[in-house]
């Protein structure tokens, strides 16, 4: 109960004093409309891994440029492909990414990123400062989470749609505004920050289903979230590209408690010793 009041008094709010509202009536809220017309383009797997390799090669160049180190191969790498493995069964379309390729950064920025077509780029600091292993391969679900649901396949078909709205190609006039709504929301929200949630959620639930207490990953985003000083958002949320950390903590909270209930597992692994060893090796 105490957590509704705040929605209460947002929903009180007038639209200029709240800017997603706002923009949502401006523009519309992304939703069925939006999926439809997304949903007639299609990326094979083949076109999406060739732009992920484009797109991964290009950042880790820009990373090489800077002189930081990245390798494919070691110990570290190894480590977090064992993690991969353990979640990769639990994808809906493993068979789309039944190969993924792992880049670790040498750097102690604690980050991690993936790309279309099954590129997964993590960081050092990322290891370093996980903690234990629950946390990493919360963080690891994450990122395979992107690849799963679409999120990045859909970037490239907002790219298609609008190389063939403005291509010249005729288009039925009752068609345009549709068209014309999904491109202009695209363009000013270009963050998801409903996407980070999902992925949140998933990898999440993949840790725990993989014997892990999931809990340890919203931990690692409150610990962040207070390394950077815990400041609230003051920007509107379509401008935000993940949500508050706090907010992060709370949903995977309520995931696990939901999953305690349908799937009791009293004997959760923590895996600190595990990843200060990474794998015994």
């Amino acid at each position: 109960l105490a957590a509704a009041a705040p929605q209460q008094a947002d929903a009180e709010r007038p639209p200029w004093m709240d800017p997603q509202r706002m923009f949502e009536q401006l523009f519309g809220a992304q939703g069925e409309v939006d999926e439809r017309i997304l949903g007639e383009i299609e990326v094979p797997a083949e076109e999406e891994r060739r732009i992920g390799r484009r797109a991964v090669e290009a950042y880790l160049a820009s990373l090489k440029s800077q002189g930081t180190r990245v390798v494919n191969r070691g110990r570290d790498v190894q480590y977090l492909r064992s993690l991969v493995d353990k979640l990769h069964p639990m994808l809906e379309h493993r068979a789309r990414y039944r190969s993924i390729q792992i880049f670790l950064v040498l750097s102690d920025r604690v980050d991690a990123r993936s790309f279309p077509g099954g590129y997964l780029v993590f960081f050092q600091g990322l290891l370093d400062k996980a903690g234990n292993e629950a946390a990493l391969i919360g963080i690891v679900g994450h990122e395979l989470s992107h690849l799963d649901r679409g999120h990045h396949t859909r970037r490239i078909k907002e790219m298609k749609l609008a190389q063939r709205t403005f291509s010249g190609q005729p288009m039925a006039a009752n068609r345009f505004p549709a068209v014309g709504g999904v491109l202009m929301r695209s363009w000013l929200c270009p963050f998801r920050a409903d996407f980070e949630r999902e992925a949140d959620l998933d990898g999440a639930r993949w840790s725990y289903l993989a014997g892990y207490d999931c809990r340890e990953m919203g931990k690692l985003f409150a610990r962040l979230a207070q390394q950077n000083g815990n400041v609230p958002f003051a920007i509107p949320e379509f401008f935000r590209s993940h949500p508050a950390g706090p907010d992060r903590q709370r949903a995977i909270v309520e995931q696990y408690q939901k999953l305690q209930l349908s799937k009791p597992n009293p004997n959760l692994r923590i895996g600190t010793e595990e990843l200060r060893a990474r794998g015994g090796q």
